[in-house]
């Protein structure tokens, strides 16, 4: 395709499919999706250890469209959408249609946007479009036709703070961008001191009211930060292990992009030494920023355990640089091929999609229409308190004029109330909240090849 208007039509009618086809993958909610259900149906400065605004953003389209599957799949494909449109948009600054649209479908490299992205993640989607949109606009502001004005400045601060708050370590991708304008003279003449400031100060403002609200909840904010494997270690073995947990999460983010880039490398032997293209320049300059900033985190820090998922801002702009690199270095073959190999992975990850969602893990095969029955028929007054997000976010769903609360933001219920619990008794959580609860079984759910039970008490 040669033309801006095929690749836009393109990634438009790819997210519009993607919104039709996550009906096909089951009736129930993903896990990243029960969360996102529950709490976007209200309005908060917080709600849980991630930052708010991918819950305001789905507030906004429940609002407009409704509560349900739907509204889910329709906020998350358009951010994809998004982010592809950004990307392209950015580099047909200085690529034609086709190189720009071939380095977005490079995102295919990455398994975190090919295949956790589009079948699981909601926050780390979001993550994913702010880190684009952040960059693009980065690109404006230090290689765009003269200097940028004022207005350029503030949409970048506006994006930077956006950034922080759909996932906090995208505040990391401006920062990387502004350690690797440091490192060139050409960059750091185009700074403007003003627009700086004010884009400073604007994204300051935009996160200046969720931050007062993990100040304020420091241990719900901070209920997550368990994950990073902080240990009781000698300083030394503790720093081994959290760089060695870095590297290792590099190489499963990327490691299909060091695969294609040794390819590309083996096939150039002999020729020009590859001279990145500014975009090019600026995405490699900041992945190397944020790999070592990262990497004085880790050692600051003490963290030991690095998952590959929390790297997407930054790696994300790997699959698109190894990308130009190939298109830059192979002949009309050896592109032809390269886009044929992408197509074919972005349309193996559709195709697998429902595979996931139905069969393994299964989530959304869940038969939560058989509990939701059983609640119906037996305990028709009764509120339900749950010791999951997974299980509160589904019967939300599918009973949506019943009351329904995680055990963390159950209020005093004056009436019935039936526990059910995913780990544990639900007679020992009505008991951690006060309650005195007669037992009512287990209830077997199943969910694709996996059957798991529920367990039910009743207090009155």
């Amino acid at each position: 395709m040669t033309s801006d208007r095929a690749w836009i039509a393109l990634i438009i009618s790819w997210a519009m499919l993607q919104v039709a086809w996550r009906f096909v993958q089951g009736p129930a909610l993903e896990l990243d999706e029960a969360e996102a259900f529950y709490f976007a149906r209200d309005l908060a400065l917080g709600y849980n250890a991630q930052p708010p605004l991918y819950f305001w953003g789905q507030w906004v389209v429940f609002a407009l469209v409704g509560q349900g599957i739907f509204g889910l799949a329709l906020f998350k494909y358009a951010l994809l959408g998004m982010a592809g449109l950004a990307l392209y948009g950015m580099l047909r600054r200085l690529r034609p249609p086709f190189e720009a649209g071939v380095a977005v479908m490079g995102l295919a490299l990455l398994p975190q946007v090919l295949w956790e992205a589009q079948r699981a993640l909601t926050h780390s989607v979001l993550a994913l479009t702010m880190s684009l949109i952040i960059m693009a606009l980065a690109d404006r502001v230090l290689r765009g036709p003269g200097r940028a004005g004022l207005g350029a400045w503030i949409a970048l601060g506006v994006a930077a703070g956006l950034g922080a708050i759909s996932k906090w370590n995208v505040a990391l991708v401006p920062i990387a961008i502004l350690v690797a304008v440091g490192l060139r003279a050409e960059w750091r003449s185009r700074i403007v001191p003003l627009g700086a400031i004010a884009a400073v100060v604007t994204a300051v403002a935009v996160v200046a009211a969720p931050a007062w609200w993990v100040m304020h909840n420091p241990m719900v904010a901070g209920g997550s930060l368990h994950k990073l494997g902080f240990e009781e270690a000698a300083p030394l073995w503790r720093m081994l292990q959290g760089l060695g947990s870095l590297a290792s999460a590099w190489i499963a983010f990327c490691g299909l992009v060091i695969l294609i880039g040794g390819m590309i490398a083996i096939a150039a032997r002999g020729r020009a030494r590859w001279h990145p293209d500014p975009q090019s320049r600026l995405m490699l300059t900041t992945m190397v920023a944020g790999a070592v900033l990262l990497m004085v985190g880790v050692v600051f820090s003490g963290a030991t355990e690095i998952a590959d998922r929390w790297l997407l801002p930054i790696a994300v702009f790997s699959g698109p640089v190894v990308v130009l690199w190939a298109l830059d270095t192979f002949g009309p073959r050896g592109r032809a091929w390269l886009t044929r190999g992408l197509a074919v992975l972005w349309l193996l990850g559709f195709a697998l999609l429902p595979v996931s969602g139905r069969v393994e893990p299964g989530y959304r095969a869940a038969d939560y229409a058989g509990l939701a029955g059983l609640i119906e028929a037996h305990h028709p007054d009764a509120a339900v308190v749950t010791d999951s997000i997974w299980v509160a976010g589904n019967l939300a769903l599918i009973m949506p004029d019943r009351p329904v609360f995680r055990s963390q933001d159950a209020p005093h219920e004056a009436g019935p109330v039936l526990w059910v619990a995913r780990s544990g008794t639900a007679q020992a959580l009505a008991a951690s909240k006060g309650y005195v609860a007669v037992s009512e079984g287990r209830h077997p759910l199943p969910r694709g090849r996996r059957e798991e039970a529920l367990d039910l008490a009743l207090s009155r």
